[in-house]
């Protein structure tokens, strides 16, 4: 662990973050955690954007969005590219910040749905605004285009 300008560096394992800015005083790197000890009081808040900030997380969420419940095969299916793996760590994350709930069915075999919470369909307005933002701002689009 390494001191400069007042904040820690700290090694990260994780190589699916490529970087986040949460503040001035923080930024997430695929390499390294720099965290500004002033800014203690913004752990919980590092905690969803670390997980919001992996990759397949929100391609989860929009799928999740437009179901009620969704199997995990299903899901698999709907995220193509996505390993086994990498979905059941995600889903597990998601889950333990309260995004979303997972539902099992004593039945052989396990029937699992997954379901977004309260929390994570409030989300979607954050996510409307954010796409619309990107829209406006891509350079790919086309010069002239009209608003609806």
């Amino acid at each position: 662990m390494k001191m400069h300008q007042g904040c820690i560096e700290v090694p990260v394992e994780d190589k699916s973050v490529n970087m986040v800015a949460f503040s001035q005083n923080q930024e997430v790197y695929a390499h390294q955690l720099i965290i500004d000890r002033r800014c203690d009081i913004f752990a919980d808040e590092l905690a969803i954007w670390k997980v919001l900030g992996r990759r397949w997380t929100l391609s989860i969420l929009k799928n999740l969005d437009t179901k009620e419940a969704i199997r995990f095969n299903e899901l698999k299916r709907l995220v193509p590219g996505i390993s086994s793996t990498v979905l059941a760590e995600r889903l597990s994350e998601l889950e333990v910040e309260g995004i979303i709930s997972r539902k099992i069915y004593p039945e052989i075999p396990p029937k699992v749905e997954y379901s977004l919470t309260v929390q994570a369909k409030e989300l979607r307005v954050i996510f409307n605004e954010l796409q619309g933002w990107t829209h406006r701002f891509d350079p790919h689009r086309s010069a002239i285009e009209v608003p609806v």
